[in-house]
């Protein structure tokens, strides 16, 4: 579900919002939900599915979460969940022996709204059990996935998601994690980069990475050494271009230089 989702997501970048607004501009208010979301507790998605979007939310560690099938209100320039659609409720357990228990819950007798505060944020606010009280989203775009290189590059994948954590003094640490792998005959080398997310630009950005190589793919690594811009040089980033492709900029190797990688079907 989570690949088709990042997939429709692509797609929808590509081809535009259907629907509605099939034959005219889509408003500026309407794509700035279209996005990945995260606090210090849960992610959101907010997907646009022709004139309705699917927004699911999901607690760290998935063991509970929500999907909304909603409206957008251009009164109030909020999405606001469709009457005549189900909700969803899907809480995960583990029992005494290890297991891991899924309960479903569906149900019409709720509401949600989901909108956008002056900064920017996406507010949740949940007008059946109140969950959504005091969570605030920050926009982290639609990078998060498994993708696969276009065109010729075979031989190259990318993983990118995203990563919290929290140190010893209680602070929560955030942020994308890259990984790209290649094969090419007997060799193996692995690129692995700790990124921001800048909002303004929709980039991720990398001050150093860490790169790995091996003769061949199953033995230990024969190199590891860490690639740190010089001052003044650029960092390394990934994009998204118009067609929904995510592109590589290594600055220190100009790795990626040309390679474009798509959404894994997969």
């Amino acid at each position: 579900m989570r690949k088709m989702i990042a997939v429709l997501a692509a797609l929808m970048m590509l081809l535009g919002m259907t629907g509605a607004y099939a034959d005219q501009e889509v408003p500026e208010e309407v794509q700035m939900f279209s996005s990945m979301w995260v606090d210090d507790f849960m992610s959101v998605r907010a997907v646009a599915l022709g004139d309705q979007w699917q927004i699911t939310v999901r607690t760290w560690g998935g063991t509970v979460s929500w999907e909304y099938v909603c409206l957008y209100d251009g009164e109030q320039k909020v999405l606001r969940t469709d009457p005549e659609e189900q909700n969803i409720k899907m809480i995960s357990t583990v029992d005494d022996t290890g297991s891991v228990m899924d309960s479903t819950v569906m149900y019409q007798d709720g509401a949600a709204v989901f909108s956008l505060d002056g900064e920017g944020r996406l507010i949740w606010k949940d007008e059946k059990e109140d969950v959504g009280n005091g969570h605030a989203f920050e926009r982290i775009g639609w990078f998060e996935g498994t993708w696969d290189a276009a065109d010729e590059n075979g031989d190259y994948m990318l993983n990118c998601f995203w990563d919290m954590a929290e140190t010893d003094e209680g602070e929560v640490v955030a942020g994308y994690k890259v990984e790209i792998e290649r094969h090419a005959g007997d060799a193996y080398t692995h690129w692995y980069y700790p990124c921001d997310y800048d909002q303004e630009t929709d980039t991720l950005k990398a001050e150093f990475s860490i790169k790995e190589f091996a003769d061949k793919a199953d033995e230990p690594a024969e190199e590891v050494y860490s690639l740190v811009p010089g001052e003044g040089e650029e960092t390394t980033a990934f994009t998204i271009d118009d067609e929904g492709c995510m592109i590589w900029k290594d600055a220190v190797e100009n790795a990626g230089e040309g390679l474009r990688f798509l959404p894994s079907n997969g």
